[in-house]
């Protein structure tokens, strides 16, 4: 039904304007093969900022490449598991434009990025989602997520929130005080992005502008993947309740659909005969209602959809909830990890006046001692506004 009216949605056109007063920020951690799009960003170098966690001598030595090649690069020192908010994060104080593209090291756009940006300052958009295609459509595990993504990219008209860790738009002001809050949680990073942000009260929006990504092209690295995801919509699904109950559609589609009813599928599987009553039927019904709810994207691949989302949906969420279950164990705390450190009550925040250096290197300072001590949960005043206290999880 969201995807019905995805037509309706406050989506940002693209105009003719054009700026160049934005940075496209790269995360690149653990190897430097995850860095494939140098030729594309090649075209805008000088809008380019590497940001490299140099955390062994291979990383040292890429780093010391790339600069010679002519890229900026931002070295970072992070330590432990490190996730792209952080790395995005400790990055931006390295940023000196109004606007940051963070975009992924294999991801690619046939449009001008200062295009998109114009956009979205036109419009006034602090953070905001953008359309992440499938690059490569070869296998049939591609072309089926390709199928998977291009639908799901239509909801985003009316959910911008759900933003992508592929590439994202943001006011770096607005950007720096939204990493700030976050969890640095990886699985599931990039839509606490746009949950802190409308906790914010900031200008959410959806920008129509389309940048390919590269999917994972055997089933073997599509499941690892997978897991991952999975894990991360268990994170938000019951980790993360008390928030993602700001979002009722959302709520009781995950909450109770995908998950609680999970046994309740397995159970209509049981009797065969019953599932071969009622499966042709089902089958047949959720393939029309892909064709005719997304006819704007429509695929024949569309008819091998309801298999694959049926595989997803009896057998990947255990695999998930088992995934979060064991990274919690290695954490070794009591204090379930990836809880948000935002409060329930919303608080508005003004990120357009400009801040001085001082105050924005508060929040470097907060993400520096985030979390003091394993399994407990302190409250902190927001540096840069001193309203409603931001909760910080020491396992987060």
């Amino acid at each position: 039904m969201q995807n019905l009216a995805s037509r309706w949605g406050r989506v940002i056109a693209l105009g003719d304007e054009v700026t160049s007063d934005y940075t496209l920020v790269v995360p690149i951690f653990g190897d430097p093969r995850y860095f494939r799009n140098g030729d594309y960003l090649s075209r805008y170098r000088d809008n380019v900022l590497l940001a490299v966690n140099v955390d062994s001598p291979k990383m040292e030595r890429f780093v010391t490449e790339l600069r010679a090649s002519g890229w900026r690069v931002h070295a970072a020192r992070l330590t432990g598991r490190v996730s792209c908010p952080e790395l995005v994060f400790d990055a931006l104080q390295s940023v000196s434009t109004a606007y940051v593209i963070r975009i992924d090291g294999d991801t690619v756009s046939r449009e001008e990025p200062g295009r998109a940006v114009a956009a979205v300052r036109a419009a006034g958009g602090d953070l905001c989602s953008v359309k992440v295609t499938v690059a490569r459509r070869k296998t049939v595990i591609e072309k089926l997520q390709a199928v998977e993504y291009d639908m799901s990219m239509l909801g985003r008209h009316n959910r911008p929130w759900m933003t992508s860790g592929a590439c994202m738009i943001a006011r770096t002001a607005a950007l720096r005080r939204i990493l700030a809050a976050h969890s640095f949680w990886f699985p599931g990073e990039d839509i606490e992005t746009g949950v802190i942000a409308r906790h914010f009260q900031l200008s959410v929006r959806h920008v129509d502008v389309r940048f390919y990504t590269d999917a994972p092209e055997t089933f073997r690295a599509w499941f690892r993947q997978r897991k991952m995801w999975w894990s991360g919509s268990f994170r938000m699904a019951f980790i993360n309740a008390d928030q993602t109950l700001r979002f009722p559609l959302t709520f009781a589609y995950t909450v109770c659909v995908v998950w609680l009813l999970w046994i309740a599928k397995w159970h209509e599987l049981v009797d065969v005969r019953h599932i071969a009553a009622i499966l042709p039927f089902v089958v047949l019904l959720y393939t029309g209602v892909s064709f005719l709810s997304n006819w704007s994207v429509r695929s024949r691949w569309m008819i091998v959809y309801p298999y694959y989302a049926l595989f997803q949906a009896l057998v990947l969420p255990p695999f998930g909830a088992a995934h979060y279950l064991w990274l919690w164990f290695r954490r070794g705390t009591l204090q379930p990890p990836g809880r948000y450190r935002i409060g329930f009550r919303r608080v508005r925040l003004d990120v357009t006046r400009q801040l001085p250096h001082e105050r924005a290197m508060a929040y470097a300072d907060l993400a520096a001692d985030r979390w003091p001590s394993a399994g407990s949960a302190q409250v902190t005043s927001d540096p840069l506004t001193s309203a409603a206290p931001v909760t910080a999880n020491a396992a987060a």
